[in-house]
C-alpha cells in the first residue's frame, strides 16, 4: 500500500537523473562542437606561392609571383627575361597569415587534383597560375588557367584569397603614396617649368574595392599659366596652385588636376577642345575605313572621308568630332605599301577629355 512516504525522495531522485542526463547531453555537445571546428592554424612554416605567367602580356609583366610566409606577402615581377622589374613586400600579422592558410585548410587543398587547365575549349591567351602550399617537408602543385571557369568552388575561394593578398601587398602606405604623388609632382611640366615651396594638404580616399586615393599639394608658379611656358609670352606674376593626384592602390596616377582646371596629365584646360591630325599610310585601311566596308550600308552617292569619319567616331564611341578637314600635302611619296604616307591628311578638333581614344588609333596632337 502506498501511503506517499516514499514519493518526495523518488521525486528527487528523478530531478538528480534529469540533470546528469542534461549534463551529459552538455559535454557531448561541446565535444561534437570541438570535433567539427575549423582546422587549427598553421604552425607557422607554411609558404604559400601563387606563380602567373603565360598569356598575351606585356613583356615586362611575364611573370608574378606572390610568396606568402608567416611574416611577410612579397609580389614580385619580372620580365620575359628574368630582370625583377617591380617588387612590394608587406609585414603579415598572424590573424592575416593565419586567414591565408585557413582557405586552404577549409577548401581541402590537399584533395585536388595537380592541373585544371586541359581539354577545355578556352581562349589560351588566359595564362596560367600554379599555386604552391608547402609545409613540414611536404608540398603540392595545382595549376590553373588564370581564370576561375573549370575549377572547383573551393579552388576558387583560394584564388580569391591569394588576389585579396596580392592587392594587400601592392597597396602603398600613407608615406609610400605621399612620396611618390612629390616626385611626380615634382617632375611634371608645370611645377617643374617654375614651380616652388611644394606643401602636402591632404590624403583623402576615393572609390573603394580596392581604395585609391586624392592627395592634395600647394606650391607656387613665379609666372602666369600652366604646363611647360618655354617660348610663350606669360606674365611674371607669383600664383599660388593646389593640384590634386588620384593614384591607385599600387602607385598609378590616374588623373592629375591644378586648380580644378588644369589636366596635367593631358596638359589640357578642362572643358576646352584640341586639335588632332592623322597621316594614313599607303595601302593601310584606317579604321573608320575598316568599319565603314563592314557596315554593309549601300549608297546611291558614297560620302566623303570626312562624312565617315565623323559617323565613326559618333557611332562607335559616342564622341562628337568637328571641323573635319582633309588637307592634300605638297609631297612626293616612294609608292611603296607601308612604308611612306598618302599624299594627304585628315585633321579634326575634338573635346580634350576625349581625346584619347583617338591618340589610341594613332591621331597625333598639333
Amino acid at each position: 500500500m502506498d501511503n506517499g512516504k516514499n514519493r518526495p525522495a523518488g521525486r528527487k531522485t528523478m530531478k538528480h537523473r534529469t540533470a546528469g542526463i542534461f549534463a551529459v547531453l552538455l559535454i557531448a555537445a561541446a565535444l561534437i562542437a570541438a570535433c567539427t571546428q575549423a582546422p587549427a592554424p598553421a604552425t607557422g612554416n607554411a609558404v604559400i606561392t601563387y606563380r602567373l605567367y603565360g598569356g598575351f602580356v606585356m613583356p615586362e609583366y611575364a611573370i608574378q609571383e606572390l610568396v606568402v610566409t608567416k611574416d611577410t606577402a612579397s609580389f614580385t615581377i619580372k620580365s620575359f627575361d628574368g630582370n625583377i622589374t617591380a617588387r612590394s613586400v608587406k609585414n603579415l600579422t598572424p590573424e592575416q597569415y593565419n586567414g591565408i592558410v585557413r582557405v586552404f585548410t577549409d577548401n581541402n587543398f590537399a584533395s585536388f587534383g595537380e592541373r585544371y587547365d586541359e581539354g577545355q575549349n578556352y581562349v589560351t591567351d588566359v595564362g596560367f597560375a600554379d599555386i604552391t602550399f608547402a609545409e613540414n617537408g611536404k608540398s603540392k602543385t595545382v595549376t590553373t588557367y588564370n581564370v576561375n571557369d573549370y575549377m572547383p568552388a573551393g579552388l576558387i575561394e583560394i584564388r580569391k584569397k591569394l588576389q585579396e593578398t596580392v592587392e594587400f601587398t601592392r597597396t602603398l602606405d600613407e608615406n609610400q603614396r605621399k612620396t611618390l604623388a612629390e616626385s611626380w609632382i615634382r617632375g611634371a611640366p608645370t611645377y617643374a617649368y617654375d614651380g616652388s615651396g611644394l606643401v602636402f594638404a591632404s590624403d583623402v580616399p576615393a572609390g573603394s574595392d580596392p581604395v585609391s586615393h586624392n592627395l592634395t599639394w600647394t606650391f607656387t608658379s613665379s609666372h602666369a599659366g600652366y604646363g611647360n611656358r618655354t617660348g610663350a609670352v606669360t606674365a611674371q606674376v607669383i600664383t599660388e596652385h593646389s593640384i590634386t593626384l588620384m593614384l591607385t592602390y599600387d602607385g598609378i596616377v590616374q588623373s592629375a588636376v591644378i586648380d580644378g582646371k588644369w589636366d596635367e596629365v593631358g596638359q589640357y584646360l578642362i572643358g576646352s577642345e584640341v586639335s588632332l591630325w592623322y597621316q594614313p599610310m599607303q595601302c593601310e585601311k584606317t579604321p573608320w575605313q575598316v568599319w565603314e566596308e563592314n557596315s554593309g550600308r549601300v549608297y546611291i552617292r558614297a560620302p566623303t572621308d570626312e562624312k565617315i569619319i565623323t559617323h565613326y567616331y559618333q557611332a562607335v564611341y559616342g564622341i562628337e568630332v568637328r571641323n573635319v578637314q582633309k588637307i592634300e600635302l605638297d609631297i612626293i611619296t616612294c609608292q611603296v605599301c607601308s612604308v611612306c604616307p598618302e599624299t594627304y591628311r585628315f585633321a579634326l578638333t575634338v573635346d580634350a577629355e576625349r581625346m584619347y581614344i583617338l591618340l589610341d588609333e594613332g591621331w597625333m596632337r598639333e
